[in-house]
């Protein structure tokens, strides 16, 4: 029995945690009259200058371990003597600004000085220590002192602090989606610039609002110190409904590339240097069989209306197929290294190639219009009215006008090559394989970045459709986000394995995509409705 106390003592050799040396064996004298869920706990060791006491917390009815660690000597943690407040760890935690115990829970100055073994430590360690206990003992762990509340305090929003930090993360990775009406339509006020004469946009003093709504939150923000007008365009929440997917072609091919602009046919090209028509209906390669290049395929452009498809090969050269005939129309040279991407519109296209080169042909007389210039090389080439917008590998995304071959402007802000855009009259996003899609106004020379959208990974994919963002990432998943708010609507999960989706054509209700390590070729088929008057959701 211990002296004066009535308790029993149990003899064991322990393993303290927070201690590396190993010492004799300690003696553990239980309180069971302390709180709820812990006891304090009374450390002796036996040493040659006498007996050294201390107290620790303890969970009840926690089985000490078998072994135990301790400093060779306890003056750290008790001492005796007139100077013993002044040079404890306590006092010195006080002065760094750590609260004290108050004097009630302290022992008489006439026995052994008791030291909180908690207050001791240093902060982030007694942190990690309270942080491993549930929330009900973390709370009674709160009324031991001031010293603890504080350290709980701080736990608890460390706490906090996590959960919103994994939440973002199950976000970003498509684990929880905000969710969305699927035939959700409707005509809504966007805010644009105001250009000058000159193009420019025209600043003026910012004012301080009241409430705002969702979407003057975010893209409202980048025209705070702007003069505005307000258009009015449609939104839907396109892909957002119940899909399913058809798998046309499960071979084992990771140079493989498609298109697709509506239609029945889907063009495919590879390495194998030929171009390839598949029938969606009979889920079947159709006749003809395009080949011609000399080296592998890199890019097309399918025109099933027009009854042509464009292809683009390493050997430097596009070539113009009849899709009925298989017979070669025409070829294109110009290019001096691999022609990496191709668009199409009207009577022209423009192509982008490693050499850095974005250049403007007329369909009709195979000539070279227009020839613009980056510094590396240039992944994705999209032309839209008189507009051609390009990105290289550098990060950069360049505006030019297509009928004089004039730069516009040059975007900057990814931190990676930009792999894929999409563009229309007002506003252009672009993608990046450093994770994140920016959104750009189209209007005059505004080269302020409007919104972002992050992803868990590389974007390697793109669209942009009614006020929405359609884009497929590395992670194997395509994300639908509200371009106004930045919120994402949707996520379809496109390959089960987690392979890529390398990229996806959106037409109709259909999206076409390649996606997996096998580059299979996947249609997903999704309804939405296009006449819906709904409440935003």
């Amino acid at each position: 029995m211990a002296a004066g106390r009535g308790f029993p003592l149990c003899r064991k050799e322990v393993l303290c945690p927070w201690h590396e040396v190993f010492c004799p064996p300690l003696v553990w004298d239980r309180h069971p009259h302390t709180l709820p869920c812990w006891s304090l706990l009374t450390v002796s060791s036996h040493q040659s200058s006498g007996t050294c006491k201390t107290k620790f917390p303890c969970l009840l009815g926690a089985q000490p371990p078998a072994m135990c660690s301790w400093p060779k000597t306890t003056d750290c943690l008790t001492q005796e003597g007139p100077d013993a407040e002044e040079n404890s760890p306590i006092t010195s935690l006080a002065d760094q600004g750590v609260t004290v115990a108050p004097a009630s829970l302290q022992s008489p100055s006439n026995v052994n000085q008791s030291k909180d073994l908690i207050r001791c430590l240093p902060p982030h360690l007694s942190m990690y220590i309270l942080g491993l206990l549930d929330q009900k003992s973390l709370d009674a762990c709160a009324a031991v002192s001031r010293c603890w509340a504080f350290l709980a305090k701080e736990v608890k929003r460390e706490h906090a602090c996590q959960s919103v930090i994994q939440k973002k993360i199950l976000y970003l990775q498509g684990l929880c989606p905000r969710g969305a009406v699927s035939n959700y339509a409707e005509t809504v006020n966007v805010t644009i610039p105001q250009l000058n004469k000159e193009g420019d946009v025209i600043r003026v003093k910012c004012h301080k609002g009241g409430s705002k709504t969702e979407e003057e939150h975010n893209l409202q923000a980048a025209y705070h110190d702007l003069k505005t007008d307000t258009i009015q365009l449609e939104e839907r929440n396109v892909f957002c409904g119940s899909y399913n997917i058809r798998v046309l072609m499960d071979q084992s091919d990771k140079s493989r590339i498609i298109h697709y602009n509506g239609g029945n046919l889907v063009a495919i090209g590879s390495a194998d240097r030929k171009v390839r028509l598949l029938d969606m209906s009979g889920m079947k390669e159709m006749p003809p069989l395009l080949s011609g290049h000399a080296g592998s395929i890199q890019a097309l452009f399918l025109h099933e209306k027009k009854g042509l498809v464009l292809s683009a090969s390493v050997d430097l050269s596009i070539r113009c197929w009849n899709i009925y005939s298989g017979a070669c129309v025409k070829t294109f040279n110009g290019h001096w290294a691999t022609v990496t991407c191709l668009d199409f519109h009207d009577e022209q296209f423009v192509s982008g190639a490693r050499d850095g080169m974005v250049k403007v042909w007329s369909l009709e007389s195979g000539k070279c219009l227009k020839t613009l210039k980056h510094d590396s090389t240039v992944w994705v080439v999209k032309m839209h009215g008189r507009r051609v917008v390009s990105g290289c590998d550098r990060g950069l995304v360049k505006v030019w006008c297509a009928d004089t071959g004039t730069l516009i402007k040059t975007l900057e802000g990814h931190q990676g090559p930009v792999k894929c855009l999409s563009f229309d009259q007002w506003h252009l996003v672009t993608g990046s394989t450093d994770g994140y899609v920016l959104g750009w106004s189209m209007l005059g020379n505004m080269k302020r970045c409007l919104t972002a959208f992050c992803h868990p990974k590389e974007v390697l994919s793109l669209e942009f459709l009614c006020l929405r963002v359609v884009s497929g990432c590395a992670d194997g998943k395509i994300r639908i986000f509200n371009y106004l708010t930045g919120t994402c609507l949707k996520v379809l999960t496109v390959n089960s394995g987690g392979g890529p989706v390398s990229f996806f054509c959106a037409a109709g209700n259909r999206l076409v995509t390649t996606a997996g390590w096998v580059s299979r070729i996947c249609v997903s088929a999704l309804g939405f409705r296009t006449a819906q008057k709904q409440t935003a959701p």
